[in-house]
């Protein structure tokens, strides 16, 4: 007998039911809160097993949040949306060191008025630059590059 598939709704539940049950099934202590700006859910998880959960270099991490979003998205049929998972804040702590690293170079080019080159980014640390010197008076960024082998280049205006 074939299952009919009802189509579950996308709401703050959904995603906290999925993130209780992938936390249960990793038999881990762990408490999650989840907020919702547009179609984008933030969750932010608090556990003493967080190094466990965030991995090297946020490898865990990413893989819980890609985990996540690839149930919700099968369980509803829906993928207009995005999905951010933070473990004790260490995603927020990595942004602000890739802004004050991206304030410090923008400072350098500036200054020199010659371009500088960062190697080695996660598309995810990439955009974050971007978006963080967006607004910067004395320089602009771009990506170049295929694959593995992107980069950044923060230059002068």
């Amino acid at each position: 007998m074939a299952k009919t598939q009802v189509n579950t709704k996308l709401d703050e539940n959904l995603v906290a039911q999925n993130v209780k049950e992938l936390i249960e099934l990793l038999d881990v202590s762990a408490t999650a809160e989840i907020s919702k700006i547009d179609n984008t859910y933030f969750v932010d998880v608090s556990s003493k097993d967080s190094s466990l959960l965030i991995g090297k270099l946020g490898a865990n991490l990413e893989s819980l949040q890609f985990i996540l979003a690839v149930r919700l998205k099968s369980q509803t049929k829906n993928d207009d949306f995005e999905v951010f998972l933070d473990i004790d804040g260490w995603r927020k702590q990595k942004e602000q060191r890739l802004e004050k690293m991206a304030d410090s170079i923008a400072g350098r080019v500036e200054e020199t008025g010659k371009e500088e080159i960062l190697y080695n980014l996660k598309p995810s640390e990439r955009r974050v630059i971007h978006a963080y010197l967006t607004n910067h008076p004395a320089v602009t960024t771009i990506s170049e590059g295929e694959g593995d082998s992107r980069y950044l280049i923060i230059k002068p205006k």
